[in-house]
């Protein structure tokens, strides 16, 4: 890795930097649209039905044109916010993923805040998406358990990059939505099945391409990759923060930054899809050139091997104190003293 590591003081900063602007912004499209919507308020309005006792998944569709995509875990995950209005929910849902994400990426160096500003995180937060989170979850050993709230990117992350702390915290999770609702997998699982939208990168137009991560599958971000590349997902933006761990320097950053907002923009150049809401339609759509900016470039980085001081499976998470890596540089995920 190359580049100095932010002080925990001058992460936090940054964390608190990041959190009030995008808190702001997210503000700023309320007052302007206050119709407007994301994806915390279908986690909203479950959280509503939960209270009240009821099973929001068959609910769904009383409140949104969209069914619960999302685990019982991740409704579980908003349930602090939905006491909120949902403005102000969205304005602090986004502010405090904005601001985790950036204290936990910042622990792999300062090159790494690129990423901060690339289209696939600009885009999950504009929609209120975890995956940001998911990923800060992968850097912070201590907040594993989240993985569990977006089973697609956090089953990705943890082939890639397994913890205790995930298991644990997981597992615990997992077993108080089981307790609330024992049959909400069965439901989710059905509306998974019933959504086209979801697939494998691989089922798409030449998505095979992207199995030749498995050349370099001791690597955790060819692992990375395989797995996004294997398991479903809707296969807009917002999916591709987690390859935002696969770039080592500022200069690989660059590459995934400007690849990601190809993809984005891509997705803004048919607003005749944007307002039919035909997901399948809209993926298709634009998967030339998600595959083309985004995942191969990152395949490319990957079979190209590690650049300097690799990332260290020892060295995983902001947090962790065993094992430190022998190089007084830092390793690619994780940090090293202040």
């Amino acid at each position: 890795m190359s580049g100095p590591i932010p002080s925990h003081r001058a992460r936090a900063g940054l964390a608190i930097g990041a959190a009030l602007v995008f808190g702001a912004l997210t503000a700023l499209t309320f007052r302007l649209v206050p119709d407007r919507s994301n994806d915390i308020e279908i986690l909203w309005f479950a959280c509503a039905d939960l209270r009240r006792g009821l099973d929001p998944y068959p609910l769904a569709h009383t409140h949104s044109i969209w069914p619960l995509y999302y685990p019982l875990p991740a409704v579980l995950l908003a349930f602090p916010f939905s006491w909120l209005s949902f403005p102000v929910a969205s304005t602090l849902w986004v502010g405090l993923i904005a601001g985790i994400f950036t204290y936990a990426m910042a622990g792999r160096g300062w090159w790494a805040l690129l990423a901060l500003g690339s289209g696939a995180v600009i885009h999950a937060l504009a929609n209120g998406q975890l995956t940001p989170l998911l990923v800060a979850a992968t850097l912070i050993p201590a907040l594993g358990g989240l993985l569990i709230t977006k089973p697609n990117s956090g089953l990705a992350l943890f082939a890639a990059y397994p913890s205790r702390g995930a298991v644990l915290g997981g597992g615990v999770i997992l077993l108080v939505s089981l307790i609330l609702l024992p049959q909400w997998p069965r439901e989710w699982l059905q509306v998974i099945r019933d959504s086209p939208h979801i697939a494998s990168p691989i089922m798409r137009p030449y998505g095979w391409i992207l199995l030749l991560a498995v050349v370099r599958w001791r690597d955790p971000r060819a692992r990375l990759l395989l797995a996004l590349s294997l398991i479903p997902q809707n296969l807009l933006p917002h999916e591709t923060v987690a390859l935002a761990l696969i770039p080592q320097n500022g200069r690989q950053t660059a590459i995934y930054v400007v690849g990601t907002w190809v993809a984005v923009f891509q997705v803004l150049a048919f607003p005749a899809l944007l307002k039919t809401n035909d997901l399948a339609a809209m993926i298709g759509t634009i998967w030339p050139a998600m595959l083309l900016a985004v995942y191969i470039p990152m395949l490319w980085l990957v079979l190209r091997g590690h650049q300097g001081n690799a990332d260290d499976l020892s060295g995983i998470g902001v947090f962790r104190a065993a094992r430190k890596p022998d190089s007084k540089e830092a390793t690619g995920i994780g940090e090293h003293p202040d």
